[in-house]
């Protein structure tokens, strides 16, 4: 089958190289003309626009911001796209258009999964965390491609259409919430009782990841920041969000659940950017940025 990967950034690209390390024949289409060229690179077949690839790919796999660009390429090619074809949106789009979507792609004979995509940068080489939605065959007939993307058995049908990116978004609320537990217990061992000892961060975050209770990945990326910087004087505090932590608090809230943690986190965020933050705040600019390539912003130094 041939596949095409509309959006080539980060993540587009590094699923096209493990798409390609696998032995697939990749087609793919930027609009930036540099990103385009660095996908070519490697391997991909470039294509001039998007409906010369629904023209010929029996798999397009979407990899864009969530919102208008999603829904405008979708409407694009799902009207040019071969009956049983697949349409695979690996970005961070809100379940219910992933539903609707599905039903829009359905009545012109195309099947669309939904795929949640964790892993951030690294998912390059270490394979990335596939959350997938949608009819069982047409996951079934994607899977030497999601094993190809994917770490080792980090892909699952995790649910009808929909449950991918719903799976995704309460991912990312947690994830909101854990980047800021780990970075507030950062600041109390910096700011607290024993501030004028200068407890080293690294050691402790190196420590911890032994073999105690919170070792995780987070703190991977958590020593790796403190073992080149403890202070961050020209790291400013402001944490931007991508919107998915706010879907999952909404979905919460719509059904009497309680997800005051990631309530939290999200007013945390908020007035990190009113007022330049902290230094937890700091710390989690700093590791969104180490697993996401997400930018943060400096300021100059005191």
């Amino acid at each position: 089958m041939k596949i095409g990967i509309i959006g080539l950034g980060r993540m587009g690209n590094a699923i096209a190289y493990r798409l390609l390390q696998a032995g697939h024949r990749v087609m793919g289409f930027d609009a930036y003309q540099e990103t385009l060229d660095a996908a070519t690179a490697i391997g991909v077949t470039p294509v001039a626009t998007i409906t010369d690839m629904a023209a010929i790919a029996d798999i397009i796999w979407l990899m864009l911001p969530e919102g208008a660009i999603t829904e405008q390429i979708f409407n694009d090619i799902v009207a040019k796209m071969k009956p049983g074809s697949i349409i695979i949106d690996g970005g961070n789009s809100f379940y219910k258009d992933s539903i609707r979507r599905a039903e829009i792609a359905k009545s012109h004979q195309i099947s669309f999964l939904d795929c949640g995509t964790s892993g951030g940068i690294r998912g390059r080489e270490n394979g990335f965390c596939l959350m997938v939605g949608g009819d069982k065959a047409a996951y079934e007939r994607m899977l030497s491609f999601f094993n190809a993307i994917a770490s080792p058995g980090g892909v699952s049908l995790v649910g009808p259409t929909g449950a991918g990116h719903y799976v995704k978004m309460v991912h990312n609320g947690i994830e909101y919430a854990l980047l800021q537990a780990y970075a507030q217990g950062f600041q109390i061992i910096k700011e607290g009782t024993f501030k004028d000892a200068n407890l080293d961060l690294a050691e402790i975050t190196r420590l911890w990841n032994t073999s105690s209770i919170i070792k995780s990945f987070i703190l991977d990326l958590s020593y790796d920041i403190f073992k080149h910087d403890q202070n961050f004087d020209t790291v400013s505090g402001e944490i931007a969000e991508n919107g998915m932590g706010s879907w999952t608090s909404q979905e919460a809230h719509g059904h009497t659940l309680s997800s005051s943690l990631i309530d939290e986190s999200l007013r945390i965020r908020e007035w990190s950017r009113e007022t330049g933050g902290d230094y937890s705040t700091k710390i989690v600019a700093l590791l969104r940025n180490q697993f996401g390539g997400h930018a943060f912003k400096t300021v100059k130094s005191k």
